[in-house]
C-alpha cells in the first residue's frame, strides 16, 4: 500500500496514480531516469511529482540553465540548487557536495535535476556520466528520491548504458506512451509494462496500453538497446521495415511465428522479447529504507522461489536477541556485517565478529544474541530444499 512521506510512509509517490499502482510507489533512495526523445516529454512528469511535493519532507530543483525565479514559479515551494554557469556550483564536485548537504540529516527529500543533456554539454559526456555514477548511489544511501532526464538522441549508447545500469528505475516516455524499462525490486511483470498517456491540465494521465501498443514499445526498446535500425530488425524478423515501423507505433502486430523467429535470432526468450529488454541476470529486492528496520526481529529482504533462496536482515539492539518466526529445512548461512553476534544452534553457540560467516547444514539457527554494547547487524540466508513449504 502506498502512503506518503508525511505519515512515515513505506514508499513515495510519483504523482501519477496509475504509475504508483504499477510500481507500488518508489522506494526511498530510488533514482528515476526518464529516457525520452525530447526533453519536453519529461516536463509533465516533473510537474506531476512536483504537485505532490507536500508528501515529501523537502524538495529541491537542481538547475544548470533555468533562472531561479523561473524554477520557483514552475515549482512552488522548491528550494533551488543553483548550478548555472558562473555560480559556485557550476562544476561537478561542488554541485555534488551541495546536493549531499541538502539531504544529509533531512530524510525523504525530493530532488528534480535539470536534463543530463545540459551536464553533457557543459562538462562533456564522460564527466556527466561520472557525476551520475557518483550522485545516484549517494542519493540512494541518503534515502532521497531523485528524478533525472536523459535525452536518447543526444547521448552515446555507452553513456546511456552506464546511466541505465546504475539507476533503480528507467521510464521510457514519448509519443504518448510510457514503458517501465527498469524497476529494481518489483515483482515479475512490472518491467516491460506499457501505458498510454494523455495530458489533462498539463499533467499525465495513464492507462494500460492494448497489446499492439505494448508490443510496439517492447520492439522499440529492444531495438534501441541492441543499437539496431528498423531495417536491420526487419531483416532479422523476415518482414519489411514498414512492418516494423507500424508495429513500433502500435498500428499493427506481428505474427507469433515472426516473433518466435525473431526471438531465436536475437538469442532471447519470447518473454524477454515482449518485455523489450534482456533479463539483467539478477533479481533485487528493495525495502523502503533498511536503516529503519525494526530491531530484534528478522526482516524479510528477498524471497525468490525460482532460486530457492531467501534473505533476512537481523538488526539487534545492544544486548538484544531475536529468534526465527518459523522452522526451516535446508542449509542456512549467517554473516555478520557489524557487531559481535552469538548464533544459537542445537549443536553449540558460536560467536561471530564483523566480516565472519557461518553455515548451518545440520540444524537450523535457533536465535541470535548481540554480545556488544552497540547495535549489531547480521544477514540470515536460507537455501530451501526442493519442495519445502514457504514460511507461514
Amino acid at each position: 500500500m502506498l502512503h506518503n512521506a508525511a505519515n512515515g510512509s513505506s514508499t513515495a509517490t510519483t504523482g501519477v496514480a496509475e504509475l504508483d499502482r504499477a510500481l507500488n510507489g518508489l522506494y526511498w533512495g530510488d533514482n528515476v531516469v526518464f529516457d525520452a526523445e525530447l526533453a519536453a516529454d519529461v516536463e509533465p512528469f516533473y510537474a506531476a511529482v512536483a504537485a505532490q511535493a507536500r508528501a515529501y519532507e523537502g524538495a529541491a530543483f537542481v538547475t544548470l540553465t533555468r533562472e531561479p525565479s523561473a524554477v520557483t514559479a514552475a515549482f512552488p515551494g522548491f528550494d533551488v540548487i543553483d548550478a548555472r554557469e558562473g555560480t559556485a556550483l557550476a562544476q561537478p564536485r561542488p554541485l555534488l557536495d551541495a546536493v549531499a548537504r541538502h539531504c544529509v540529516g533531512k530524510p525523504r527529500q525530493l530532488l528534480l535535476f535539470d536534463s543530463l543533456e545540459h551536464m553533457s554539454r557543459r562538462w562533456g559526456r564522460e564527466t556527466a556520466g561520472a557525476f551520475f555514477a557518483r550522485g545516484c548511489p549517494l542519493l540512494l544511501g541518503l534515502g532521497a528520491i531523485a528524478y533525472w532526464a536523459l535525452t536518447a538522441a543526444r547521448h552515446t549508447p555507452v553513456l546511456r548504458r552506464q546511466i541505465e545500469g546504475i539507476t533503480q528505475c528507467v521510464l521510457d516516455v514519448g509519443d504518448g506512451r510510457l514503458r517501465i524499462a527498469k524497476a529494481e525490486g518489483r515483482p515479475p511483470g512490472v518491467e516491460g509494462s506499457v501505458f498510454r498517456y494523455e495530458l489533462e491540465d498539463g499533467l499525465p494521465v495513464l492507462e494500460a496500453a492494448p497489446a499492439a501498443a505494448r508490443l510496439g514499445a517492447a520492439l522499440r526498446g529492444l531495438r534501441t538497446a541492441r543499437h539496431l535500425s528498423q531495417a536491420e530488425l526487419a531483416r532479422m524478423a523476415g518482414v519489411s521495415a514498414s512492418a516494423i515501423s507500424q508495429a513500433e507505433r502500435g498500428r499493427r502486430g506481428l505474427s507469433l511465428e515472426t516473433l518466435l523467429d525473431l526471438a531465436g535470432r536475437l538469442n532471447i526468450s519470447l518473454d524477454e522479447l515482449l518485455r523489450g529488454d534482456v533479463a539483467p541476470g539478477y533479481r533485487l529486492a528493495r525495502r523502503d529504507d533498511p536503516r529503519h528496520a525494526e530491531s530484534n526481529r528478522p526482516v524479510p529482504l528477498l524471497d525468490d522461489p525460482r532460486a530457492g533462496l531467501r534473505a533476512y536482515l537481523v538488526r539487534l539492539s545492544p544486548g538484544g536477541s531475536a529468534e526465527p518466526e518459523f522452522a526451516h529445512k535446508g542449509v542456512e548461512l549467517v554473516t555478520v556485517a557489524s557487531g559481535l553476534v552469538q548464533i544459537l544452534l542445537a549443536s553449540g553457540s558460536p560467536v561471530l565478529r564483523q566480516g565472519e560467516a557461518l553455515i548451518a547444514d545440520r540444524s537450523g539457527v535457533a536465535g541470535w544474541r548481540n554480545l556488544g554494547d552497540r547495535e549489531a547487524l547480521a544477514f540470515w540466508i536460507l537455501h530451501d530444499e526442493p519442495g519445502s513449504p514457504a514460511p507461514g
